[in-house]
This record gives C-alpha cells, structure tokens and sequence, in this order.
C-alpha cells in the first residue's frame, strides 16, 4: 500500500510540473567531445581519462565525455575552429594556441619571457591572462574551463648538437601556428617550418627538419629523442594546457553540470600539474639509457636576440606598447 502511495505521489507531481509547463529539477544526459592533439599514453591525454571519469561519476552519467587524442579530429587551429563554431564541443592543449586569435597573447611565446615558474604562475593569474581569455571568448564563442595545466619548461631537441648561438644558423626547426614561436626562432638565427604536432616524429626522422622544441615529458612521450638524440636544456618557454568549450554549449548545461566541468576541471589540473613533474626525471633517466645527450649552454645570447625581436614587434603593433616589459617585471 506504501508503494502504492508514493508512486501515485510521484505521478501527481509529473501531472503539476506538466501542467504548469515546468520540467522537473533532473537534467538530461548530455554527451560532450573533447579532442586533443597529444598521444593517447601522455599524462595530458590520461588527465582528460580522469577528467571524462570523475565528471560521469561526480554527475551520476550525466555528463558523458568523450575523449579523441593524438589529433583524431584534426590538428590545433581546426580543433579550436571547430569548437569556436560548434562543430565540435571542446578541446584541450597549450593556451598559447590562442595567440592564433587574440594576437596580443602572441607576447607569451616569446622565447625566455619567464625567469622561472614561480614568475609564470604569476602571469597565469594574472588580470593580463584574464583580459587574453576573455577577449577569446567574445571573439570566438569559445569559454576557457580550467587554465591550471602547468606544463614542464621546453627544451630543444636536434639531431646534432646545439651548444652555443651560432649553432642554431640556419637550422630548420619545427613550430607550431604560433607567431611568437616563429619570430623567436627566426631571431636566434634558425630556419621555422611550421609543421603539425603529430608530424614532427616524422619530421624529424626524414630529415625535413633538423630540430623540435618540446617540454621533456612529451619528448619522451611522443618519442622525438629516437630519431633526434640532442636534447640542449634551452628552457625557453613555459606555458600551460588549457580545456576550452563552446560557449553557447556551455550555456545550454545546467548550472550544476558547468560547476562540475570546472571544479572538475581544476582538480584535474592540480593532479595533472604534480604527476606531470613527478614523471619528468624517470623518461630523462631512460631517454639517457637510450643514449640520449643532454646539454646545457649559456642561453643568455638566445635571450638577448628574442629580446631585441619583441622590441621590434611592439614598435610594430603586435601586442600593446609596454606588455612586454609589464609581463617580463611580474613579481
């Protein structure tokens, strides 16, 4: 008889909320597609694993996140207009990609910019980065969810060995779609093939391009230290991996679901932060075991040359007068 009380409880409630034309307060199972551009085995792809599972869990199956790495959906710049026009959902690599869109975010990716990471943390929270990601976002339709993805600092890779400024002349190196990549590596005197990310192994091995930058982690995880065996700890960027998402998608989740993709999102980041640093000295130790030569040098020429290149592409307008050395003097 108990039973029987509640479910015609339960069907008088159904009949007020149809017939006041509400719909009650359980939100239907929305499915998302996240793509990305790294290897499925890199931490960053296995972050976004443990970002789609906690938020299935977290939502009890409300939010369905599936997840396409190693460039499934294309490279970077078409993953990003994709998401920007609703094509696809979201996506998740390095925030410098904006740069593409909102060109004053370009000044980041200027090689040596960072002193350390305690200096880059503070430009990641800074109100510049807030005004690069908000200006993204009405430009674009495209909302950052989580920015926290701190990545190691990026080396150089090569197949011969890079010890001081002169031997970088003339050498053909791979960027990505990013102009301050390109500017940088044209001003220590090398030669920049912009070149996908999931074709650089490739590269690399038929001799297309005779140098790569990287953070150590994916070197290792994308395997460019096998057909390139000079690692020159240059350190000249530091930088972040951010889940971007449609807005207008984002828009249409309940208030619940976009609390969850952002907490979520940050606790992911957190995790993804820490294990990414832990793992560092264990692929340094093999790539060594592979016979992998690890080299220091004296990057202060390399930062002098980028330094007079970002003078001369303020005068030019590239980003505002005076962003440079605003970000440069962050505490």
């Amino acid at each position: 008889m108990k039973c029987l009380t509640r479910t015609l409880a339960i069907l008088s409630l159904a009949c007020v909320f149809a017939f006041a034309g509400l719909t009650p307060a359980f939100a239907a199972k929305v499915t998302l597609k996240l793509g990305g551009i790294q290897p499925a085995d890199d931490t960053s792809s296995i972050a976004m694993q443990r970002y789609s599972q906690l938020l299935a869990e977290r939502s009890n199956g409300e939010i369905d996140l599936q997840w396409y790495p190693a460039q499934q959906l294309g490279d970077a710049t078409t993953q990003i207009e994709a998401t920007s026009m609703g094509s696809q959902d979201m996506f998740f690599d390095a925030g410098s990609f904006m740069g593409t869109f909102v060109p004053d975010k370009n000044v980041e990716s200027m090689y040596f910019l960072f002193r350390d990471q305690a200096h880059y943390l503070s430009y990641l929270n800074s109100d510049v980065m807030k005004d690069f990601e908000d200006r993204f976002m009405k430009q674009q339709g495209v909302r950052v969810v989580a920015n926290n993805y701190v990545r190691q600092p990026r080396s150089t890779v090569s197949t011969k060995p890079l010890r001081s400024l002169a031997d970088f002349a003339g050498l053909k190196q791979r960027v990505p779609d990013i102009r301050g990549y390109l500017e940088s590596v044209s001003a220590i005197g090398a030669s920049p093939v912009q070149i996908a990310w999931g074709e650089t192994y490739l590269a690399l091995q038929q001799g297309v391009v005779a140098a790569c930058e990287s953070p150590l982690d994916m070197v290792y995880t994308s395997k460019f230290f096998e057909p390139a065996k000079h690692i020159t700890l240059t350190e000249h960027i530091r930088d972040n991996m951010v889940i971007m998402i449609n807005d207008s998608k984002f828009q249409s989740l309940t208030p619940e679901q976009q609390n969850l993709l952002i907490t979520v999102g940050k606790e992911v980041g957190e995790w993804y932060t820490t294990q990414n640093a832990l793992k560092v000295d264990e692929y340094v130790a093999e790539m060594k075991k592979a016979g992998v030569e690890f080299i220091e040098m004296d990057v202060a020429p390399l930062r002098a040359a980028v330094a007079l290149r970002a003078q001369e592409l303020e005068k030019k307008g590239l980003w505002p007068v005076g962003l440079y050395e605003k970000i440069g003097q962050m505490k």
